[in-house]
């Protein structure tokens, strides 16, 4: 029970319980961190109990069982190795349940309250024990050298924690959204900026020879907090300008955007996206451009953009959500959809962590499967759902119509009916 306990307590509660003075945590902790002596300690305990209940059941027990037998008549020829296998058979049961299977259950049905139970007689049986654990411990230590086996650390994996936030979420614990959030988590750990960022032909900037009247117009028909200011293109930038700088001088006639525009943070596109999020904030910004390789802007991402990644999509009143359910069946998504939105909507989430499947919107997975720009009317097979292109806008997929496989059959089933009759 010990053993199971102490291998099985979480190693966070009791860290927690320690720090809030909990002695007999600090006594589990220490057991924990030296596991060799520990286990030593155990073995230990547990042969000295198998040898004195084997002595006292084979001289004691037997011999008393023998005498009932031959007082009910059997001879002591035969009722000696009768009382002998029958203590076996009832102490090895005995052994089995009571000293196994009950301790190792309840060891691992509250191990956090067993460990520490069981943490001071442990240690208290540890130093009587010394030279021995000392003897048993070397000695383990140099057989497993000889067959070259390496003690390694156990590390806690991203799948470990995903697993475990399942079963909570199985026992009531954790809600959904906290699951989602987890495991967003640690998908947008893996991706980079451009993944996220609002892509370039999608920017709202500003010219800098722009009239007042312009700017005001631009400004009242796309509200941002930044606009990135150009030199004629977005090829030429000469700085951002701030929405809250703006408010109160566009209606001076001595407005001048020079005045105003702030220099610009650039995030090369493939940097991680948490390392962007720490460079925004020791640079105490809430934006940034991202530019290629060539020093070219692609897009801009903000505090938004990371935000989103993590809780999904934040749309205005005004927005068109990126899936609808159509009432005629299948999904209308948006080819801009991001990827990650579109495998949590039809419970996918666990291809997201495939390496093949490395893409930023649902437009960039069809184009990766088709392997050219498609028309209207395209479609393709993947896992299980039929994604036919049926709007386009220019080179960019518009508009995705989604089914599953099944219903698709089924519908294809439905026409060749009425085409026979």
């Amino acid at each position: 029970m010990s053993e199971v306990a102490l291998i099985s307590a979480r190693k966070s509660s009791l860290t927690a319980d320690a720090k809030r003075g909990s002695r007999t945590a600090k006594n589990v902790l220490s057991l924990t961190e030296r596991p060799n002596r520990f286990l030593s300690t155990v073995q230990i305990g547990i042969t000295l109990i198998g040898i004195l209940t084997g002595l006292y059941s084979g001289d004691s027990i037997a011999y008393k069982f023998s005498d009932i037998l031959e007082e009910w008549g059997m001879s002591e020829g035969v009722a000696q190795p009768v009382a002998q296998v029958t203590i076996v058979i009832i102490v090895t049961y005995l052994s089995i349940v009571i000293g196994e299977l009950v301790p190792k259950r309840l060891g691992l049905g509250s191990p956090e309250s067993i460990a520490k139970v069981v943490s001071g007689p442990m240690l208290v049986l540890s130093w009587i024990a010394t030279p021995f654990v000392w003897i048993l411990d070397k000695s383990t230590s140099l057989v497993t050298k000889a067959f070259h086996v390496e003690e390694k650390e156990a590390k806690v994996t991203e799948e470990e924690i995903k697993s475990m936030v399942a079963e909570g979420k199985e026992d009531g614990e954790v809600q959904d959204v906290e699951q989602d959030i987890v495991e967003r988590v640690f998908s947008l750990g893996d991706r980079s900026i451009e993944s996220i960022m609002t892509s370039r032909n999608e920017i709202v900037w500003i010219d800098k020879e722009m009239t007042r009247e312009e700017i005001s117009t631009t400004v009242q028909e796309n509200l941002f907090e930044v606009y990135p200011v150009g030199d004629g293109s977005l090829d030429e930038i000469v700085g951002v300008v701030y929405l809250k700088d703006l408010f109160g001088k566009l209606d001076n006639d001595s407005f001048s955007l020079d005045e105003i525009v702030r220099p610009v943070q650039y995030f090369h596109e493939y940097t991680d996206v948490y390392k962007v999020l720490e460079q925004m904030k020791k640079a105490h910004v809430t934006y940034g451009l991202v530019c290629d390789e060539f020093g070219v802007c692609q897009g801009i991402v903000t505090y938004k953009d990371i935000l989103e990644g993590l809780v999904g999509s934040i749309d205005d009143e005004e927005d068109e959500p990126d899936i609808i359910e159509r009432k005629s069946g299948g999904w209308l998504v948006d080819g801009q959809c991001p990827f990650y939105d579109f495998l949590a909507h039809f419970d996918m989430e666990d291809l997201a962590s495939e390496k093949e499947n490395d893409y930023n919107t649902v437009g960039g997975l069809i184009l990766e499967l088709l392997e050219h720009i498609p028309q209207s009317g395209e479609w393709v097979d993947w896992h299980g759902l039929r994604l036919e292109v049926v709007d386009m806008d220019g080179p960019r997929i518009d508009k995705v119509l989604v089914n599953r496989l099944q219903a698709v059959s089924d519908g294809e089933g439905m026409e060749e009916d009425k085409d026979k009759d």
